[in-house]
């Protein structure tokens, strides 16, 4: 069997940064492929090359830097004063409380469905008054042990008389 050759880890053979598997496969492969071990060489000479031209971070200022965040601080304390502050502050409070209110009371039972709305107990009369044969035959009804047994249902009028003894 051919040996695949192991070319994006190189990179990460060469910076260290594979687990000890994976660097014992690599090993393994180069120890036996010129072409590769060829590759490595050739990114760790460029890895070389990088970091040499890489410039050094300027060093962190730190006494600059903590003036210019108590600057900072200073100006956004300047811009709102402290009635300004005491409006603003409260202000999503009470549009999430608002909106709550608006909410619950839309939900609330009882409340009249706007224009153009049926309304539900109107629509549950109508087909209760257009169902009153099956009242006739209550005692089926009553005896049904499925109710979502719509054949059967649909059928009550086929059904025969209950026997009375």
């Amino acid at each position: 069997m051919k040996d695949v050759h192991v070319d994006d880890l190189l990179v990460d053979h060469v910076r260290g940064d594979l687990d000890v598997a994976e660097r014992d496969r690599v090993g393994a492969h180069l120890a036996v492929c010129a072409e590769c071990r060829a590759t490595r060489e050739r990114f760790a000479a460029l890895l070389t090359e990088l970091a040499r031209t890489v410039p050094a971070p300027p060093p962190i200022h730190w006494g600059a830097y903590r003036a210019e965040l108590r600057e900072r601080l200073a100006r956004r304390r300047g811009q709102a004063g402290p009635v300004w502050r005491w409006l603003v502050q409260p202000a999503p409070a009470l549009v999430a409380a608002a909106l709550v209110v608006a909410l619950v009371v839309a939900g609330l039972p009882g409340t009249p469905p706007g224009p153009g709305v049926p309304d539900p107990l109107a629509l549950d009369n109508t087909i209760l008054a257009s169902r009153l044969d099956m009242i006739a035959r209550l005692d089926v009804v009553q005896r049904l042990d499925l109710l979502e047994d719509f054949n059967v249902i649909n059928e009550l009028d086929q059904l025969p008389e209950p026997s009375k003894s």
